[in-house]
């Protein structure tokens, strides 16, 4: 798909919010991840200031906090939500993350 976005000899001229066809929780896509792998995958969620501190180990401080508090805001639902653009990008609609998670297990359960 972001080959088509890429190449389409129309630029899109606009910010395409690609999703699947179901808004999942962190705890929704580690119960797929547990289902498909057959390994127990659990979120574990950690406080915006245990987040910060640990990008800040590799960025600049304000950019760690402005990480944070993205996550903590798609954490408490900011971006539950779906869109068509995936369907109006390719003609096909979005696969699910199930099936994407099925689709890739080799991968996913590769040590």
């Amino acid at each position: 798909m972001a080959a088509h976005a890429l190449t389409d000899p129309t630029p899109p001229n606009t910010d395409w919010i690609l999703t699947g066809p179901q808004a999942l929780s962190y705890d929704a896509v580690a119960a797929v991840l547990t289902e498909v792998t057959g390994r127990p995958v659990r979120h574990r969620s950690v406080s915006v200031e245990e987040m910060r501190a640990r990008h800040a180990r590799v960025m600049p401080p304000e950019f760690a906090t402005v990480l944070a508090d993205v996550d903590r805001r798609i954490a408490d639902g900011a971006e539950d939500r779906t869109t068509d653009a995936v369907a109006r990008l390719t003609g096909r609609p979005p696969r699910s993350f199930t099936t994407y998670a099925e689709d890739n297990s080799d991968a996913l359960t590769t040590s």
